[in-house]
This record gives structure tokens, sequence and C-alpha cells, in this order.
């Protein structure tokens, strides 16, 4: 992924999709200085989420260190996460939101 501009992502060989949401697996190391996103992160810079579901429609994070509990960042973990915000999805796509 090189852009993302509203709800169209363009990759290094330009091609493009349009997403509605995006699940960011946050890797080893949590470093965002790239993503200006209006009130997504406290002052000290960690993003505002509860369980990985931010205040950003369609803007989910998994892998956050004690993103719910101490494995979060972890592969044993990660899986606890991912259902929880599968779940959240599910709701949203049931009430039509």
């Amino acid at each position: 992924m090189i852009n993302g501009i509203h709800n169209e992502i363009t990759f290094e060989d330009d091609t493009t999709i349009k997403v509605q949401n995006i699940i960011w697996a946050t890797g080893f190391q949590s470093n965002y200085p790239w993503l200006e996103i209006d009130d997504l992160f406290t002052a000290d810079g960690k993003i505002i989420h509860h369980r990985g579901v931010t205040n950003v429609k369609g803007l989910y994070f998994i892998g956050l260190p004690w993103q719910h509990r101490r494995g979060s960042a972890l592969l044993q973990g990660v899986g606890f996460d991912a259902e929880f915000i599968i779940n959240h999805l599910n709701e949203l796509t049931v009430l039509g939101k």
C-alpha cells in the first residue's frame, strides 16, 4: 500500500481497491507518524480504542500491546482480539450500520 484517500487504497503496482473497513495488524513496533487522523491518538501517541475498535468508522487494530489482555500482541493471544473485532463487524452488519 502506498496511498489511501477516503475509501480507495493504492498499491505499488498502481492497482486500487475500494474498502469499507481496515484492520491494521501492527507488527513488532508501534510507530504511526504517517497516520494523520484527528482524535485517533492520546497526547503520548497511543491509539485510542476499545479492544481494537477505534472512534474512526471502519478503522480497527490487531496486535497492540495489552490491547485487551497480556497476550494481545502475541500470536497465541491475538485471536481473542480478532474474534472480538469480527463479532463487532457482524453486529454492525446485522444492525445495518
